[in-house]
């Protein structure tokens, strides 16, 4: 998914929740946006490639094949460790955060299901499970 899309929608969840939590709102958009990191962090270490111009323009070429990619906070042990973790906390700042993650996960699987209705084929996949990830390779 474009980083824009991510980027448009953290920013007006953001905007909605200023009035009410002031500027720690914008936990929502660091959590939300930057939760990508990972995508940079998988190709830094499997393909020593630090560009993060080039890192990107590689996941947005529809034809880079790349498949079962490891993206850490993607993982359904990540999310499942940080919800835990905050309902167990009742942390403010953490379900700030996890409003980002949420708003971030809910737009790729939106993404992620518009590939599957238009049948397009998408060349990139990951890995959803750290576990199962760790036993396949």
């Amino acid at each position: 998914m474009y980083l824009r899309y991510h980027f448009l929608s953290c920013i007006i969840l953001t905007l909605i929740l200023f009035p009410f939590f002031s500027y720690y709102s914008l936990l929502v958009f660091a959590l939300g946006f930057f939760i990508d990191v990972d995508h940079y962090l998988y190709d830094l270490i499997r393909n020593k490639n630090f560009d993060l111009i080039e890192v990107y323009r590689m996941h947005m070429d529809g034809d880079w094949i790349a498949k079962d990619q490891l993206h850490v906070f993607h993982t359904i042990e990540f999310i499942s460790l940080f919800i835990l973790i905050t309902l167990l906390s009742r942390n403010i700042y953490l379900l700030l955060l996890g409003m980002g993650l949420v708003l971030h996960l809910i737009l790729d699987y939106i993404y992620t299901i518009n590939l599957i209705r238009n049948n397009i084929i998408d060349n990139q996949t990951r890995a959803f499970s750290l576990i199962s990830w760790f036993y396949r390779n």
